[in-house]
């Protein structure tokens, strides 16, 4: 039987485990709570900085005896940064989960930031936010955060810009690694072939002397402002765009109420984006919606791609639709939707990577792992009411337009006010 447990260091570090019997892989890993919300305004890109130098040599192993080690019994590392958290993680066989934990332990708590080594890491993020930059349906989500949050970290990008990333130095990397790595904000995971004593003792070997924040790290609440901006490129044969709302909070207790709203509207074939704007009109080849949840306040959105020519209706009929969602959802979109979600959260639940990640997530946002029974019960306890009253609240917010590609910004104003919709 899967069971989760929890234990909790002295010094505030969590360990969080779920045995899955049967499978022969343990996914695991330390997620930390620091992202780019925790940036200053000078620091932008920092917190995706140190996670790469985590990979480039620590007291014990170069950069290349990293990537071997790990290779040498199979096994996969990663990392990734988030707006809220940073994750570094690893899958290996069972019998070498004890390699996968000191690999992990070593990068994320002994980096030595070697000049030789930063500079070439420099180089490799600079190279990456250019190709975000070419790539028109990477940047436009970019554009839309800085346009839902403008003068907040939550508005900027997580890869940093040219000028920060170029300004950041070893001391830089330790002074916020200082103020944020600590054992209060930090969860270890691992989910597969496991046993919670024996990681606990593993993990406290590797953590024992960390110490907990020295002050608390709080945060400026995000403000949703809404608004347009066009990113003018000639060169593109579409023009993609985003209209986004001011969404919810991963702690609001309507979270799971506009999970459902998403699905209804634009997740899947039979959504009624999908049917409308591409099977019945044949404006774009992709269209769906998409939730950014954060923990307190999120983004609603809806994505698609289209003809220049094609743009101004492709924004009327989705808010239209959008509209539509106040009054129109019938018993059978709300049934197929929660089937949906409840399928995908329980096939999620096959994936231990998946899991390890959910649970690390979850302690850190809730303090305590959040079960699937938990889970489906929420979205059971959604109804046609809820429905109507959230759709309601999301498109009386101030709208936000986002186009990355040629046309008229104005015309799409013009287009989504008619429909109804804010944007001001």
């Amino acid at each position: 039987m899967s069971e989760v447990k929890v234990t909790k260091l002295d010094n505030g570090i969590r360990i969080v485990t779920k045995s899955i019997p049967g499978i022969n892989s343990v996914s695991s890993g330390y997620w930390v709570d620091a992202g780019s919300v925790c940036e200053k305004l000078e620091e932008n890109g920092i917190s995706h900085f140190l996670e790469h130098m985590a990979f480039k040599g620590t007291k014990k192993r170069t950069a290349l005896q990293i990537a071997e080690e790990i290779e040498e019994v199979g096994g996969y590392l990663n990392a990734d940064t988030a707006c809220e958290v940073t994750g570094y993680h690893a899958k290996v066989l069972s019998e070498s989960q004890h390699v996968a934990s000191d690999i992990l332990s070593d990068i994320l708590f002994n980096p030595t930031f070697l000049t030789e080594e930063l500079e070439r890491e420099r180089g490799v993020i600079l190279q990456e936010i250019a190709q975000t930059n070419d790539t028109p349906d990477d940047i436009i989500f970019d554009h839309l955060q800085g346009v839902a949050f403008p003068d907040h970290a939550l508005g900027r990008p997580i890869l940093g810009t040219v000028e920060s990333v170029s300004s950041f130095s070893a001391n830089n990397l330790r002074e916020y690694r200082r103020r944020l790595y600590c054992s209060d904000r930090i969860v270890f995971a691992a989910v597969g072939k496991v046993d919670h004593n024996e990681i606990v003792d593993r993990i406290y070997n590797y953590c024992k002397d960390l110490t907990p924040s020295e002050q608390s790290v709080v945060s400026d609440i995000a403000h949703y402002r809404g608004g347009c901006f066009a990113d003018m490129r000639a060169d593109l044969e579409q023009t993609h765009v985003t209209m986004g709302f001011e969404g919810l909070a991963n702690t609001n207790p309507d979270y799971y109420t506009l999970a459902v709203f998403s699905a209804i509207l634009g997740t899947g074939m039979s959504s009624r984006l999908f049917q409308e704007v591409r099977e019945k009109r044949g404006l774009v080849y992709s269209v769906y919606s998409f939730l950014s949840a954060y923990r307190n306040t999120g983004l609603f959105g809806i994505y698609a791609a289209t003809s220049p020519d094609k743009l101004e209706e492709l924004v009327a009929v989705v808010a239209a639709e959008i509209l539509k969602m106040q009054h129109s959802v019938q018993e059978d979109e709300l049934l197929r939707a929660k089937v949906r979600l409840k399928s995908a959260l329980l096939m999620s639940q096959e994936n231990n990577s998946l899991v390890c990640e959910q649970i690390a997530n979850q302690m850190l946002i809730f303090g305590r792992p959040i079960s699937s029974e938990e889970i489906l019960t929420k979205l059971e306890s959604v109804t046609l009411d809820k429905i109507y009253g959230l759709a309601h609240t999301i498109v009386t917010s101030v709208a936000s337009i986002i186009t990355v590609g040629a046309g008229n910004a104005e015309h799409l104003v013009n287009a989504a006010c008619h429909e109804g919709l804010r944007l001001s």
